[in-house]
């Protein structure tokens, strides 16, 4: 099926994500980091991206897919739609708040942290007929 990118610093999380994506029959690759997520881009070209929010800094996915979106190093990837993860509303009750003029640090979809897997799968399936 398809091949999926996991960026998250959450060993727990890439662990369990990745077993519910298998075993729906995808590739699955791994990234513990933004800097080493875009470098499996480059080198995997995946046909979708699951990107935490908040890693070594609290907007380090935020850095990512601005980076994958605009920057011309990045020009053959950028149309790999993004499933942005985080557990901030679980933390603090809200989710990030990112103005519309900053569409360019949006992913395609959202999911908050915890999720279901039938969730995942809902969103996963849908990013990918898109």
């Amino acid at each position: 099926m398809a091949k999926i990118l996991i960026i998250d610093d959450d060993d727990d999380f890439r662990a369990a994500t990745s077993a519910i994506l298998e075993a729906a029959g995808h590739g699955v690759l791994i990234a513990s980091d933004g800097k080493a997520g875009l470098e499996m881009v480059k080198a995997e070209d995946p046909d979708l991206i699951i990107l935490d929010i908040m890693m070594d800094s609290i907007y380090e996915g935020f850095s990512v897919i601005t980076t994958l979106r605009a920057t011309p190093e990045y020009m053959d990837y950028r149309d790999i739609p993004v499933l942005m993860c985080s557990a901030v509303k679980q933390i603090t009750g809200e989710r990030f708040d990112i103005p519309a003029e900053a569409r360019i640090a949006h992913g395609d979809e959202f999911l908050d942290k915890p999720f279901t897997s039938e969730m995942l799968h809902n969103k996963v399936n849908k990013l990918l007929e898109a």
